[in-house]
């Protein structure tokens, strides 16, 4: 199989036969999770990662997350966040090479743990759940970017990662047109669709399938083939992106474009070598613009027009309710004022959900990352953040290689705009903002 010209699409095969399985009996998810623990550590202290199995295997723990969800399997709800913490962490302790680590991610995470000894709940258990749920996110993000920050990887061993990513989605794609059907049998309002989701939250599996499209993507713009069935990568892009906007949830679907928008704007008018392949990139920007109207055409035809008034924050039960933000902004406003009385030390990991209920009398998990983190951590919450967005932005302007200031861009584009509408709920954010901090082998020597 090593040796066959479509192994990539072999693989993709075999995990849309996993999904299949899956489908039919939901408890062996479960089980495939442990086996994916038990070969990622072999692969990992078999060769001291010089093979890059760490990350490799912990992309794919990253695209099979919300499968695993779906199936209400998988080695504990967060398995997703804790498993490519491990994965990473062990690559950093075995690897052969000495690397300087980003001191800044260091103290990220170290800013997360004063506010565990604020968290007040009734019993050890639902406090022990409530700080892994809000907790298990930013670590991600800090060993993420630890990991990744300056790893040498080959541009194959960057290819591969990506396909490990892939696999589990198209996967995703698969499972969910079985368990959902067909669009046209789908009863769509102007709210979160369950049904077009699988049956789960259409917010985590609509991420998801956005990052199935910022992978394709990224892939156009560095040149790097995934599949040798040609125009394959086109009509992932179309079934992702018909099936996210069948979620009705919009954010998944805005982070990948925007990023896409920003890249292109950002490189056009600061990088030299990006500017001489201007006309590839156009190229490629319109035929991800086309496929992007076909889909949205699409979907909003089957839904009725439905789609059109979810994107423009209109509401079928009343015309003057403004459905643009669903409530976020809501949360958002009263996070602040949690913020504001509790400025040094915030209330702790997840305690915000309850002061909210307090305020409101609506008691609900963030969805703003930004938010959460300073009614949560205080003023730790504040620099979190800080270094947060401003750590890439120093990096952007110290790298050289036009492909690692577009997988830079694309990479923290997508995950800022995701943490304004998704949090950290799954680990995919934190483990893309990481992988843009790589450095790019072109050639080996």
């Amino acid at each position: 199989m090593k040796k066959s010209p479509y192994q990539a699409e072999i693989f993709a095969a075999i995990n849309i036969g996993i999904a299949m399985v899956l489908l039919i009996n939901p408890r062996l998810s479960t089980v495939y999770s442990i086996l994916i623990l038990i070969y990622g550590t072999y692969r990992i202290f078999k060769n001291k990662n010089a093979d890059g199995a760490a990350h490799i295997i912990a992309a794919y723990v990253v695209g099979i997350e919300v499968l695993f969800r779906m199936n209400s399997g998988g080695f504990g709800y967060e398995y997703g966040k804790y498993a490519t913490i491990l994965f990473l962490t062990m690559g950093i302790l075995v690897g052969s090479k000495k690397r300087k680590l980003p001191i800044s991610f260091i103290i990220f995470i170290l800013l997360m743990l004063p506010s565990i000894f604020y968290v007040d709940y009734p019993t050890f258990d639902l406090s022990r759940q409530m700080v892994s749920f809000n907790i298990s996110g930013p670590i991600t993000l800090g060993i993420s970017a630890i990991y990744f920050y300056r790893r040498r990887l080959p541009i194959t061993q960057l290819r591969r990662t990506f396909l490990a990513m892939l696999y589990p989605i198209i996967a995703m794609s698969i499972f969910v047109y079985f368990r959902s059907g067909s669009l046209e049998d789908v009863d769509f309002t102007t709210e979160s669709n369950f049904q077009a989701s699988g049956g789960f939250g259409p917010n985590q599996v609509s991420t998801v399938f956005g990052l199935g499209i910022l992978i394709i993507a990224a892939c156009y713009f560095m040149n790097i083939r995934l599949f040798r069935i040609k125009n394959l990568n086109i009509i992932l892009l179309l079934a992702f992106l018909i099936r996210g906007l069948a979620t009705f949830s919009r954010g998944g679907m805005l982070a990948p474009i925007v990023a896409i928008i920003i890249c292109v704007v950002v490189m056009s008018l600061t990088d030299a070598a990006f500017q001489d392949k201007l006309n590839r990139v156009v190229y490629i920007f319109m035929a991800l613009f086309v496929v992007s109207v076909i889909g949205f055409y699409y979907v909003n035809d089957v839904s009725g027009g439905l789609l059109e008034m979810r994107f423009k924050g209109e509401s079928m039960y009343n015309k003057d309710k403004s459905n643009l933000f669903s409530g976020r902004m809501e949360i958002f406003d009263e996070d602040i004022e949690i913020f504001k009385e509790n400025v040094l030390t915030g209330v702790g990991p997840g305690m915000a959900s309850e002061k909210r209920g307090e305020i409101s009398g609506i008691f609900s998990a963030a969805h703003i990352e930004y938010s959460r983190l300073l009614a949560e951590h205080g003023i730790f919450g504040i620099i979190a953040i800080l270094i947060m967005v401003l750590f890439p932005v120093s990096t952007f302007f110290k790298m050289k290689s036009s492909d690692e200031k577009v997988l830079l861009i694309l990479c923290c584009v997508f995950v800022f705009i995701t943490l304004g509408h998704a949090a950290m709920r799954i680990a995919a954010p934190g483990f893309i903002y990481g992988l843009g901090f790589i450095s790019i082998i072109r050639k080996m020597k």
